[in-house]
């Protein structure tokens, strides 16, 4: 353990910095059945679950560095496992607090589906 004269105060100081660092929420934000319409479409494949994020970073809750996109997200989740579109959709916004700043960020799972290519006939 390190030892300073008069310590306890440093070591009292270094807990609060690592409780604050370590801080975070999990906000859930909605839940729908699909990221794009699926009237009309036939899904040929299900490929299993996807899972896209988005997030930036705020100094002191009042300069933001970027900001999350939903829609990035969405993108993110159907190409990791190269479908087309995502079915029961979740999404969640994660908030970690740190010490001089807040890092929000957006996170969507859903099923990753593959729809039918349709020909075009002439």
């Amino acid at each position: 353990m390190i030892y300073i004269k008069h310590g306890k105060p440093l070591l009292y100081s270094l807990y609060i910095v690592l409780i604050l660092s370590l801080t975070s929420c999990i906000t859930p934000l909605g839940l729908t059945s699909s990221s794009t319409p699926l009237q009309g479409v036939k899904i040929v494949e299900n490929c299993g679950k996807g899972e896209g994020t988005s997030g930036s970073f705020s100094i002191l809750g009042l300069f933001s560095i970027g900001r999350p996109d939903i829609d990035d997200a969405i993108k993110e989740a159907v190409a990791s496992k190269g479908g087309d579109a995502l079915i029961n959709v979740r999404m969640y916004e994660k908030s970690i607090f740190l010490v001089v700043g807040i890092y929000t960020q957006v996170i969507i799972t859903g099923e990753v589906i593959k729809f039918e290519k349709k020909s075009l006939k002439k």
